[in-house]
């Protein structure tokens, strides 16, 4: 009835489901007439096989139930019973309540017995992984059915415990753990929960935090308990770098996020030796090195302890490697512009050192400067260095362009979240410098969304920042076919 309904309120394949219910009456009907033309036959049949024996049909005939449900009659679950839910009876539960498990199910007292619907609710069921086992079964009593499912459940966590937490309250543990009272016992998730204990300790200093699991990884076990040997808290007394010799280590300084104690005056601030940011610091270095032709820089780091086991001196070793230059400066794919006309534009010339930053922006350039100011408002510019061999530190440079076609500007829509008749859409198409039928310009729909940012006339505190965006004509045929 609800999928009538809801059907019916669309306004569309009511249709359908009008016609499949008026196919399920006439199964309906097929099965009457078969069953009359059944026991018709029988009446007028004798009895038996010469020698008092069954003769076995030369066909082996479809049962009741495939033949009923072939002309689009209910199963035989459904028909039997024809009657509501009068009950649903759990056993077999000892942490889980029944609430709980009925939560999950929609096979429900007062609605019709659905034999699909009660294995769906039974696979839910298992989904939770609160069971091993479920069997289900029904119970026709005079006035319906009774269903009843049996279930075996699986170990629970009754506790979550932790010992030898100190500096680390337990609050911050529970929460981290991902573990509580009630969730199955999972040898698995409980060494998940193990790991996120570890890079909590060691996000927070305790580098060498060691933490075993006591209980939950075995069956039987009821309770989780993690067992912590805390370890010091370490903070990074000096950082200093060896190797360098094209980069000062006050420039490096300036790259990297961990911080010293700078001679005493910060001891206790800002200076935790996480493990995590000294990896991204070292990350971060050999990421400048090669962004200006150090291809082969490698850079490690090396931690030494004073005799507290407190205090951590850092040390970036880096192996600079040496610096690639442009050897040929290539242009590809263009079509619209000739190579006369682009070559001039790019500030990274063939004998320069490579330089990650001018790559950049010559790529805008030839993007916005020249082919997004012609409407090639979609041009891609790819910029890929081809290394010939690793002895003559030399590459060469390759801009390979799609420019893809041209566009004038179509209609300009307005779309305003929230009550947009606080603001009217001319004050919006004011602000822009995009007029319909012009050839689109990529640099004034940069400034006209700088303009529409700088207006402050849209909450940009809860919602998104003004933007403008640019359909070509296919989405647009796309979106209207989908609406």
């Amino acid at each position: 009835m609800n999928r009538r309904n809801l059907d019916y309120r669309n306004g569309k394949s009511s249709c359908q489901i009008q016609f499949a219910d008026s196919s399920r009456i006439v199964g309906y009907c097929i099965a009457i007439a078969w069953i009359a033309f059944n026991c018709a036959i029988t009446q007028a049949q004798p009895g038996g096989a010469p020698g008092g024996q069954d003769q076995a049909p030369a066909f082996a005939e479809p049962n009741f139930k495939d033949r009923v449900w072939a002309s689009g009659g209910p199963r035989l679950s459904q028909l039997a019973s024809g009657k509501l839910i009068v009950g649903v009876e759990i056993t077999g539960n000892t942490t889980i309540s029944q609430h709980k498990i009925l939560s999950h199910m929609q096979t429900r007292p007062d609605r019709v017995y659905d034999d699909k619907q009660l294995q769906t609710d039974i696979h839910e069921l298992y989904r939770t992984d609160l069971f091993r086992k479920i069997t289900p079964s029904i119970r026709e009593v005079p006035n319906g059915i009774v269903v009843k499912l049996e279930v075996f459940e699986h170990p629970t966590v009754t506790e979550v415990i932790f010992h030898g937490n100190e500096a680390a309250n337990e609050g911050l543990l529970k929460k981290h753990v991902g573990i509580v009272s009630g969730d199955p016992i999972n040898p698995f998730a409980t060494e998940m929960a193990k790991q996120r204990l570890v890079d909590l300790y060691r996000e927070k200093g305790f580098n060498h935090a060691d933490i075993q699991v006591i209980e939950g990884h075995r069956p039987g076990d009821r309770r989780v308990l993690f067992e912590i040997a805390e370890g010091n808290l370490e903070r990074i007394w000096d950082i200093g770098f060896t190797g360098n010799s094209v980069f000062s280590t006050a420039l490096l300084q300036t790259k990297i996020r961990s911080r010293d104690a700078k001679n005493g005056m910060m001891a206790y601030l800002l200076n935790v030796a996480n493990l995590n940011k000294i990896q991204d610091d070292a990350n971060a270095l050999t990421a400048y090195y090669r962004s200006l032709g150090y291809f082969q820089a490698k850079i490690d780091h090396r931690l030494d302890y004073d005799d507290s086991g407190k205090w951590v001196y850092l040390t970036f070793v880096i192996n600079e490697g040496p610096q690639f230059s442009i050897r040929n400066v290539v242009i590809t794919g263009n079509r619209y512009f000739s190579n006369d006309e682009l070559q001039p534009a790019l500030t990274l010339k063939e004998g320069e050192p490579f330089n990650l930053g001018k790559m950049s922006r010559d790529q805008r350039t030839l993007r916005e400067d020249y082919y997004g100011r012609e409407g090639f408002i979609f041009v891609d510019v790819a910029p890929e260095p081809h290394f010939s061999s690793d002895e003559d530190a030399k590459l060469d440079l390759v801009y390979r362009i799609n420019e893809g076609d041209r566009y004038r500007a179509g209609p300009i829509r307005v779309h305003i979240d929230g009550d947009s008749s606080h603001t009217k859409h001319s004050v919006v198409l004011n602000s822009l410098s995009l007029r319909e039928g012009r050839m689109l310009d990529l640099r004034e729909i940069q400034s006209s969304e700088r303009r529409l940012k700088a207006t402050q006339i849209f909450d940009t505190t809860t919602g998104e920042p003004p933007r403008i965006e640019i359909k070509s004509p296919d989405e647009e045929l796309l979106e209207s076919s989908n609406p």
